[in-house]
C-alpha cells in the first residue's frame, strides 16, 4: 500500500490499482507494481444532462470534470522521479467529504438506532472529523490520481509517496507526490555494436580426451557406488578405489543407457559435453554483447527498481541455498554477512541487470520483435510436460505464459543481433 503522510505523519490507506499492459511485463519481471492510467469503481446509476448513463460513464465524467478544475504542477527530478504538486478546489473536495460522511452514517451502528439510521451529527461526533477527512482524501486521490497519470503521460511504477500539505473542511485539498517512473534513455547504435562483436573470432569448442575420460571415470564410480549400495556394502570404505571400478566394456555401456558399445557411449557423452560448452559460450557472447550495449547507455534508475531487483536476487540466492539443504541463517553465518550487507554489495549487479532488461525491451519494441502464439504454446507445453500432475495443480498457466513471453522475446532479440554481419 502506498503511504500518504499528513503533516502529523499519520498514514492513510491508498487505492487499489490495476495493471497497464504497456508496462506490465517489464514491471512484473522486476517484481514491482505499476499504476493503471484509469481505474473506476461501481457507482449507482446516474444522469448526465438529463440522460441516464452507466455508472462507469458517469463517474468518468465526474472525475474529468473535477480534474479540469484541479491545479497540477509536474516537474522531473533526478533518479527517474516525477514530482507532482496538486490542489483540488474546496467545492469539489466538499463533495467527497459529503460522500464520506454518508458512507460512515450508512455503516454506523449506535445504541438506540438501527444500522444506518443514526443522526449524522452523532455519527460525526463518534468517529471524529479527521476520520471523515481521511476517507474523503482517499476517495478524491483514488479518483484523481489515475487521471493525472494519463493527462501528464506519467509512466508510473510502484506506488507513489504522497504527502497531504493542506487538509481542512471548506478548504482546497493540497498534496505533493513523488512518483517513480520508467527511466528515459536513448539506445546506442546497437546494430553497429553487434556487428563489431560478431566479427570477433569465436573460440573453437572441443571436448578433449582427458575431459571425456574424467566423465567416464565419474560414471563408473557412480555405477560402482550404486551397485555397492544395492548390495548393502559400505560405500565409504570403497569410494575412490579405482581398482574396484567396473571395467569399461560394452556390457557396462549397455548397463548405463541405450548404448550397444563403449564407442556409442563415448560419442554420446562427447556430444552432450560439447552441447553444454556451446550453450555456455553462447550465453557468454550474449552477456558480452549486452554489456557492450549497456555500457553506452546513460540511464538514471529509480531506487524502487534497484531495490526490487535486489529482492529478486536475494530470492534467487535463497532458493539456491535451500536446494543445497542449508538454512538461510546458517548460510549468512558461514559467510559472516547480514542480508542487508549482501544487498548493498549487489548495487552494481542490480543496476546492470535492470539496464539489460530495459535495453532488450526497447530493442524488441524498435525492431517489432514479439513471440508468436505457437512459440508460446510450445514453450508452455514443454514446461508443463516436465511437471507432475500434483505440481500442475499449483501452477498459474497465465503466469507461465507471461514468463515464456519474456524468455522467448529475449532469445529472438539476441538471434536478431547475432545475425547482423554488415
Amino acid at each position: 500500500m502506498a503511504e500518504m503522510v499528513f503533516q502529523r505523519n499519520r498514514p492513510l490507506r491508498f487505492f487499489k490499482c490495476n495493471y497497464a499492459l504497456s508496462r506490465y511485463k517489464i514491471c512484473q519481471s522486476l517484481g514491482i507494481p505499476l499504476i493503471e492510467p484509469l481505474s473506476h469503481d461501481h457507482y449507482p446509476e446516474s444522469k448526465i444532462e438529463g440522460k441516464r448513463v452507466s455508472p462507469k460513464t458517469f463517474e468518468k465524467s465526474k472525475i474529468l470534470r473535477y480534474h479540469t478544475r484541479m491545479h497540477i504542477e509536474v516537474t522531473k527530478q533526478p533518479k527517474s522521479i516525477v514530482f507532482v504538486k496538486g490542489s483540488l478546489p474546496a467545492s469539489d473536495f466538499d463533495g467527497y467529504i459529503g460522500n464520506a460522511t454518508r458512507k460512515f452514517v450508512a455503516d454506523a451502528e449506535l445504541p438506540g438506532f438501527r444500522k444506518g439510521k443514526a443522526p449524522e451529527k452523532m455519527v460525526v461526533e463518534k468517529i471524529g472529523e479527521i476520520a471523515i477527512l481521511e476517507e474523503a482524501t482517499n476517495d478524491a486521490l483514488a479518483k484523481s490520481y489515475p487521471v493525472i497519470l494519463k493527462d501528464h503521460n506519467i509512466n508510473a511504477i510502484g506506488h507513489p509517496q504522497i504527502r497531504i500539505t493542506k487538509l481542512a473542511r471548506g478548504n482546497a485539498l493540497e498534496f505533493e507526490a513523488e512518483i517513480a517512473v520508467l527511466p528515459e534513455f536513448d539506445l546506442p547504435d546497437y546494430k553497429k555494436l553487434a556487428q563489431g562483436k560478431n566479427t570477433e573470432p569465436k573460440e573453437e569448442i572441443t571436448v578433449s580426451d582427458e575431459e571425456l575420460q574424467k566423465t567416464l571415470d565419474w560414471l563408473r564410480k557412480s555405477s560402482s557406488f550404486r551397485k555397492r549400495s544395492e548390495d548393502k556394502r559400505s560405500a565409504v570404505e570403497t569410494a575412490g578405489n579405482d581398482t574396484e571400478l567396473p571395467p569399461l566394456t560394452d556390457e557396462f555401456a549397455q548397463s548405463v543407457g541405450n548404448f550397444k558399445t563403449v564407442d556409442e557411449l563415448k560419442n554420446a557423452i562427447r556430444e552432450n559435453m560439447k552441447f553444454e560448452k556451446d550453450e555456455k559460450a553462447r550465453d557468454k557472447r550474449h552477456a558480452d554483447l549486452l554489456d557492450t550495449i549497456c555500457s553506452n547507455i546513460a540511464m538514471d534508475l529509480p531506487d524502487v527498481l534497484v531495490a526490487a531487483e535486489k529482492e529478486k536476487m536475494a530470492a534467487e540466492l535463497k532458493n539456491g541455498v535451500a536446494s543445497m539443504g542449508m538454512a538461510w541463517d546458517a548460510y549468512l553465518a558461514a559467510i559472516k554477512k547480514t542480508e542487508d550487507e549482501l544487498k548493498r554489495g549487489w548495487q552494481e549487479d542490480a543496476e546492470r541487470r535492470i539496464k539489460s532488461i530495459l535495453a532488450l525491451k526497447k530493442i524488441a519494441e524498435r525492431e517489432h520483435i514479439e513471440p508468436m502464439d505457437d512459440e508460446l504454446n510450445a514453450w508452455v507445453y514443454q514446461y508443463l510436460s516436465a511437471r507432475t500432475d500434483e505440481e500442475k495443480k499449483d501452477i498459474d498457466q497465465e503466469r507461465v505464459k507471461e514468463y515464456a513471453y519474456g524468455v522467448i522475446k529475449n532469445q529472438k532479440v539476441f538471434e536478431f543481433l547475432e545475425n547482423i554481419t554488415e
